[in-house]
């Protein structure tokens, strides 16, 4: 049986000792949350994603280890930015993942759509995008 990305995604965070993931889930996160809820990683809600971000660099820096941000699709997911720029420059391991809007309203000036390549890449060892083929919006679960 075949995995779903966001799964496999926490498989990978887990084998690399990810102990705490920080952010806000929207609707586009679903399915990485619910991998997240059935994992050792624990999901730490935070009220602002900036705050987030800099809380995931303190837990980098103080317990010297890779700590996940996550957060849902559009100009939420913008409010990393300051936490990641200073985790940068600390040189902490800290990985966000931010959803993106359905791949159908891509290029379409969609009034979510941002591009995280462009605006991350400034703070990033590796920067990327993740597409599928699917059309499917609302997938849920784990496999």
């Amino acid at each position: 049986m075949s995995k779903k990305v966001a799964q496999v995604i926490v498989d990978t965070l887990e084998a690399a000792g990810v102990k705490n993931c920080y952010g806000i889930v929207g609707d586009t996160m679903n399915t990485f949350a619910t991998c997240l809820k059935h994992s050792e990683i624990e999901f730490v809600h935070v009220r602002h994603e900036e705050m987030g971000a800099f809380a995931a660099q303190g837990e980098a820096l103080l317990m010297d280890r890779l700590t996940a941000v996550a957060g849902s699709c559009g100009p939420g997911s913008l409010h990393f930015i300051n936490g990641l720029y200073e985790a940068s420059r600390n040189r902490a391991p800290v990985i966000l993942f931010a959803s993106q809007v359905v791949r159908s309203e891509l290029g379409f000036n969609f009034i979510q759509e941002v591009d995280f390549k462009q605006v991350y890449q400034g703070c990033s060892v590796y920067c990327d995008m993740i597409l599928n083929n699917l059309r499917r919006r609302g997938m849920s679960g784990c496999a």
